[in-house]
């Protein structure tokens, strides 16, 4: 979400202002896809709670990144670029610069009950420093 993205650039610039250097945020003004394929509000219009099939996703969307058999998910990924983080350190005479991407990395989680007949989906922007596996047990155990 925002707030993982906004403590993420407090925190550098808190490292970085600390050792006499500076930072830059600079936000992009195209969203552009550094991985995977976005999935759209516009693509998910196809779906109904308790009536679209696995069969129907995967043939309008494709083959997805992940899948938990055993829960019965499919998991569609993609990261975007949302701005660029310049960041330069200095003492004496030495010092270094460079750019970071500010990236998010969206995820569309589909669960599917023993029917294959989709009982809940959701877009949602992963936590940077959450494990996957974490991630998705989180998601699922959520009422």
């Amino acid at each position: 979400m925002k707030s993982h993205r906004s403590l993420l650039l407090l925190l550098l610039a808190a490292i970085t202002l600390y050792l006499y250097g500076c930072v830059i945020p600079i936000p992009t003004p195209e969203n552009k896809v550094l991985a995977g394929t976005p999935v759209t509000e516009e693509q998910l219009a196809f779906i109904q709670l308790g009536e679209t099939t696995k069969e129907s996703v995967l043939a309008r969307l494709g083959e997805p990144q992940i899948v938990w058999e055993n829960a019965h998910i499919l998991v569609y990924e993609w990261e975007v670029r949302h701005g660029i983080l310049l960041w330069a350190v200095g003492a004496g005479y030495s010092g270094a610069f460079g750019a970071i991407d500010l990236r998010e990395r969206y995820v569309l989680i589909l669960q599917f009950n023993d029917t294959d007949r989709l009982q809940r989906f959701e877009r949602v922007i992963r936590p940077p420093l959450k494990s996957y596996g974490d991630f998705l047990r989180e998601w699922v155990n959520k009422p």
